[in-house]
């Protein structure tokens, strides 16, 4: 989007709101719609080269508020106005703006052209209202028009092949004004007229939104496109209620082609209502990994993402509809929610998931997210067989085109300077998306590949998050490399250990120093050379055998920061460790811990550790995916002995480090008695 256009829509919404005499934010939507479709109007069918075109001197006289300039000026527009409703039958009422709004507002639209280009101005103009609104109505109920876009090119959307888009979880009406979007440049490709455009998209798309407040929003949006006439484009009622669904008339179990949604999430938000509940499949599951999922006797509490994934497979056309649905991070990657996948797979074709950047829904929640792409069988596997399942998009793009407090990022010239493209890599995503549907290779390898879906179905997690396999693929890389040149053996994780563990969770009690008390450290400390604590633990406390570490443990952090590395130096002795760090007790008769920690610590062993990492908000690793990471030992003894040499020398200055640390401090306490 041009950054010229925006800063001229946001001083329009600015306006509107500290001036206009209209404050509703869905009745500015329908109004500025109105101005907008003149604007188109007056260059498809008045023929102008430029739908609003005003001198320097004519500009003077609407800052100045000449009466007579402006109502001449509000008049003209009116008249282009009425004439577009009487041949579009847009609206069902006249243009509410006074003169002085209205001419102002249009005066801010100077010279743009609303035709003839490859951009939708008009669409572009309506997604910037669309996010003010949404930060006055609540940011969860927006989603990124990058997003939007691309579910859409994902599911392959177009109503020409009779092809509806449904959204259950409709918000502000994004993935449906970005189906407009698509049936625009469909018929535009086809000579179509604006109102060949309008026709298609009232037939073809429609939503359900809960939220009354929301619901208005949503549906001033697609009105200020689409007009007020038959303006009900997204109906107001709780859509995981089936009889409500029925009785809509236009939303229907097993009848859609193509549905695309961002439904609410969190586990803090359980559905209890067991009338809702019955009609789930998933809320009689669980499991957490294939040879667990079972079936339970009675509907236990799920989270509404739960649900709204059936609930959304259950209302595509079985063996043709296509569904693009945001999930939270935990739901493609945690072992807890195997048995969804479990479900999933079972009901649907996986076609695409994109890992979206972990930006795209701030500033509004950090929630880390999936695009999950499916399209749902004709007949429901009674296996997990890959069937006829073949191959699955993977993507994992970096940019969404805005930082985490939501503000604009930009591409830079190869010179350093800050260009007026915004940053993003989802246009790549498309391209990438295209070569592998038509079979040819894909161009950014750097963020999307493709994968056999046996890969899924031979996971003991069913796991389809996007890095997961990408990570996957660059170890394999790396060891097919070096097992040629090195000669290196590849052993499971348990196979060298004695133990992998991690301390339950309890209250701990912290006390103050006394001779005798246990020191505590945190898992941001276990990389320090510290053997001072600000924080003790009783040496009777009934959870202090749990905690406690010995030397020669290796130490990886389970959650937040997760993955990094370290061990256990002698002056850690007994010390207590938060129950957020995993402790690995190496086995020596089978392989030098030194040899461990290296690999670990390593860019392999990092990547080995990657592929574990789960979680939507807090990133979390198991000790079981930790137990089966690949290490790579080397059959050469030499290689071997030298690394293990040279962690040793490491681990000895570590701890000698940590002493004269101690001792330095405990000098400096002496002096003021500290």
């Amino acid at each position: 989007m041009n950054i010229q256009f925006r800063k001229i829509i946001n001083e329009i919404f600015d306006f509107t709101y500290s001036n206009s005499s209209i404050k509703v934010p869905a009745k500015v939507g329908i109004e500025i719609g109105k101005i907008l479709h003149t604007g188109l109007f007056r260059e498809e069918n008045e023929k102008r080269k430029i739908s609003f075109h005003f001198t320097t001197d004519e500009l003077n006289l609407i800052k100045n508020f000449n009466k007579s300039f402006l109502n001449k000026t509000s008049n003209e527009i009116k008249k282009s106005f009425n004439q577009m409703n009487k041949e579009l039958n847009l609206y069902s009422e006249k243009i509410q703006f006074t003169d002085r709004e209205l001419v102002y507002i249009v005066s801010l639209l100077n010279n743009v052209k609303f035709t003839g280009n490859s951009n939708d101005i008009f669409g572009d103009a309506l997604e910037i209202f669309r996010s003010y609104w949404a930060k006055k109505e609540g940011g969860q109920f927006f989603t990124n028009q990058a997003v939007t876009s691309l579910a859409l090119k994902l599911i392959k959307f177009n109503p020409l092949n009779g092809d509806d888009l449904v959204d259950i979880c409709a918000g502000t009406g994004g993935f449906l004004l970005a189906g407009f979007h698509k049936i625009r440049k469909i018929v535009n490709k086809k000579k179509g007229t604006e109102k060949n455009v309008a026709s298609i998209a009232r037939k073809s798309l429609r939503g359900i939104e809960i939220d009354k407040d929301v619901n208005k929003v949503g549906n001033a949006t697609l009105s200020a496109r689409l007009g007020t006439k038959n303006h009900e484009h997204i109906l107001c009622f709780n859509s995981l209620v089936n009889n409500l669904i029925k009785k809509s008339g236009k939303i229907n179990f097993d009848k859609h082609y193509c549905l695309a949604t961002n439904p609410p999430f969190g586990s803090k938000i359980q559905i209890n209502d067991t009338s809702i509940l019955d009609h789930f499949d998933l809320a009689k599951m669980k499991g957490k990994n294939v040879k667990s999922v079972s079936y339970l006797k009675k509907t236990i509490p799920k989270s509404p993402d739960i649900l709204f994934v059936e609930q959304n497979i259950k209302l595509l056309k079985p063996g043709k509809g296509r569904l693009a649905i945001v999930m939270p991070y935990q739901l493609v990657s945690g072992p807890e929610a195997t048995y969804l996948r479990y479900w999933i797979l079972r009901e649907c074709s996986l076609i695409a998931v994109v890992d979206l950047p972990s930006e795209t829904f701030q500033p509004h929640t950090g929630t880390k997210t999936s695009l999950v792409v499916v399209k749902r069988r004709k007949n429901r596997l009674s296996d997990l067989k890959p069937s006829d399942d073949k191959l699955v998009f993977m993507s994992a793009p970096r940019w969404i085109g805005h930082d985490r407090r939501g503000n604009p990022m930009f591409e830079s010239t190869p010179d350093g300077k800050i260009s007026n493209k915004i940053l993003t890599d989802f246009p790549d995503i498309e391209e990438d998306f295209d070569n592998f549907s038509s079979g040819k290779k894909i161009e950014n390898n750097n963020i999307s590949q493709e994968i056999n879906s046996s890969e899924i179905f031979n996971d003991e997690y069913l796991r389809f998050n996007a890095m997961f396999y990408k990570q996957k693929d660059q170890v394999n890389i790396i060891k097919t490399t070096k097992n040629k040149k090195n000669k290196f053996q590849i052993f499971k994780l348990e196979s060298l250990i004695k133990k992998i563990f991690y301390p339950g969770r309890f209250k701990r009690n912290y006390v103050d120093y006394y001779k005798g008390a246990v020191p505590f450290l945190g898992g941001s400390n276990i990389t320090e050379l510290l053997t001072k604590t600000n924080k003790w633990i009783r040496e009777d406390d009934p959870n202090i055998n749990q905690l406690q570490v010995k030397p020669g443990w290796i130490l990886v952090t389970r959650s937040g920061s997760t993955g990094i590395v370290s061990s256990v130096p002698k002056a850690w002795d007994k010390f207590a460790i938060s129950e957020h760090v995993i402790r690995i007790i190496p086995d020596e008769n089978k392989l030098p811990k030194e040899y461990l920690i290296a690999f670990l610590k390593s860019k392999l062993g990092q990547l080995e550790l990657s592929k574990g990492i789960f979680g939507s908000v807090i990133e979390e690793i198991s000790p079981k995916s930790i137990s089966e990471i690949n290490v790579l030992v080397p059959k050469d003894k030499k290689v071997l002995n030298k690394i293990v040499k040279e962690i040793k020398e490491s681990e000895n200055n570590r701890n000698l480090s940590m002493q004269l640390n101690v001792k330095a401090m405990n000098e400096i306490e002496s002096f003021f008695s500290i």
